[in-house]
């Protein structure tokens, strides 16, 4: 699969949900190959993905200013600490990103099932992933002092 399909697939879905809940135009600051599991941000949602011959990963984690920005826009409440509302609005988005990844990956000819998200918080949190999925991860900025990292990998089964 061509990291350039993926990057576009993602932009497009980026682009799409933050574009419409924080009226913010994300900017792609690097791409890299990950094969080692690696310090994330505040909030993380893992994703597991399948389809008739691969599986993997769709993970998106975020520095939770971003997500106390969504429910200050969406739901009027200011937020600045992390609660089970902030959460789960982490995990609906989440669902968001890659239900709009998914419907552009599928222009490839391949469907991928998603799982229900788990999600994890905490300062330099990690997960843990088989290191036979390869993965691809990529920053993007939003504002000037907020990132928001998607890692994305399949394999055969």
């Amino acid at each position: 699969m061509q990291g350039s399909v993926v990057s576009d697939c993602l932009k497009k879905a980026v682009e799409e949900v933050i574009g419409m809940y924080l009226m913010k135009n994300p900017v792609l600051k690097s791409t890299e190959v990950r094969k080692e599991n690696t310090q994330l941000k505040d909030i993380s949602v893992v994703v597991g993905l399948a389809s008739e011959k691969l599986k993997g990963v769709f993970i998106v984690s975020y520095d939770k200013r971003i997500i106390f920005e969504f429910m200050k826009n969406m739901l009027g409440e200011e937020r600045n600490e992390i609660t089970k509302e902030v959460i789960d609005a982490s995990g609906e988005i989440t669902n968001q990103i890659c239900g709009v990844f998914r419907r552009e990956f599928e222009k490839t000819g391949i469907t991928l099932q998603a799982s229900t998200p788990s999600i994890v918080t905490g300062e330099n949190h990690k997960i843990e992933i088989p290191s036979k999925i390869p993965r691809m991860a990529f920053l993007y900025q939003i504002d000037s002092d907020k990132d928001l990292l998607i890692e994305f990998g399949l394999v055969k089964k």
